[in-house]
């Protein structure tokens, strides 16, 4: 993804609730957290599981996954728990108006 495209609204996504959406045939997780959006890689670095079926934790901004109970911080797409030890990507986020964009991962 070279450019900000449209992903979701707002509304789709309420404050502590996750969803996926596939952009460009990534398969992306976005989050809200109090009141800011997140999107990084949907799956797990560890074993591929999908993240959005894991349990967002809003209390510190990670996603955990529900294979192996890996974490990651939502704001940087590390690992914070084990057994995954490789960060998923974290896409840009900008919100106009009702809509959320998301654009290039970061590296």
């Amino acid at each position: 993804m070279c450019e900000f495209v449209k992903a979701a609204k707002t509304s789709d996504i309420l404050d502590g609730t996750m969803t996926s959406v596939t952009i460009e045939g990534e398969e992306i997780l976005i989050a809200c957290v109090g009141g800011q959006y997140y999107a990084i890689q949907n799956k797990c670095s560890h074993q591929g599981g999908w993240l959005d079926q894991g349990e967002l934790r809003t209390d510190s901004c990670e996603v955990m996954c529900p294979l192996h109970d890996a974490c990651f911080d939502l704001r940087t797409g590390e690992p914070t728990a084990e057994p995954a030890k490789t960060p998923v990507k974290v896409y840009a986020v900008r919100v106009e108006g009702d809509d959320i964009l998301l654009g290039p991962a970061g590296s």
